[in-house]
């Protein structure tokens, strides 16, 4: 049984649906819109990456319009906004800059591979570490218990002779006389 719950938020003119957005003419525009604003207002890279802390790499990759390099659009919803406000653009002028994700993306399927380290993060791979960690502790106990049954182990702690170095110390003193 699984539940699906849709959130979603209609907020200050951004497009809530990613699947709404973003046609390569609509990407194309926003990039030039935000290239030709930022030359207008006089403001360099470093500096709008300062003042709106947006990483400077995130803002290359919005001029040149490298969609590869641009962040999750959770993240970059938010930075237009702040694009917009710091260029002086309209409310939603540079949504052309989300992406449309493919749903099959968006889809995580869980795939058990041994290969992938992944399954680790999950609920089957902390079964299968604990499972494998009883199964290493049980398996070293009954080496244990075999080692003790054909006396090859001993259980006693080891009692360190003083005989030894009491003979020892006895031929160093005479040694000297």
């Amino acid at each position: 049984m699984a539940l699906n719950f849709s959130f979603k938020k209609h907020s200050s003119g951004l497009l809530s649906d990613p699947k709404e957005n973003c046609s390569d003419n609509d990407f194309s525009e926003a990039i030039n819109l935000f290239r030709n604003q930022r030359e207008k207002v006089g403001i360099s890279l470093e500096k709008l990456s300062q003042e709106t802390k947006i990483s400077r790499n995130v803002l290359i990759a919005i001029e040149n319009g490298s969609k590869k390099y641009l962040p999750e659009t959770t993240y970059l919803t938010s930075m237009i906004k702040t694009l917009e406000s710091e260029l002086k653009l309209e409310r939603g002028s540079l949504n052309g800059l989300l992406i449309k994700k493919d749903s099959s993306e968006n889809i995580s399927s869980f795939k058990f591979k041994f290969i992938n380290i992944d399954f680790l993060n999950s609920w089957i791979g902390s079964l299968l570490y604990v499972v494998l960690m009883l199964l290493s502790i049980l398996a070293l106990n009954s080496q244990q218990k075999y080692l003790i049954k054909i006396n090859s182990v001993s259980t006693e702690p080891i009692i360190e002779e003083k005989i030894v170095i009491k003979n020892a110390t006895k031929n160093n003193n005479q040694k000297e006389k």
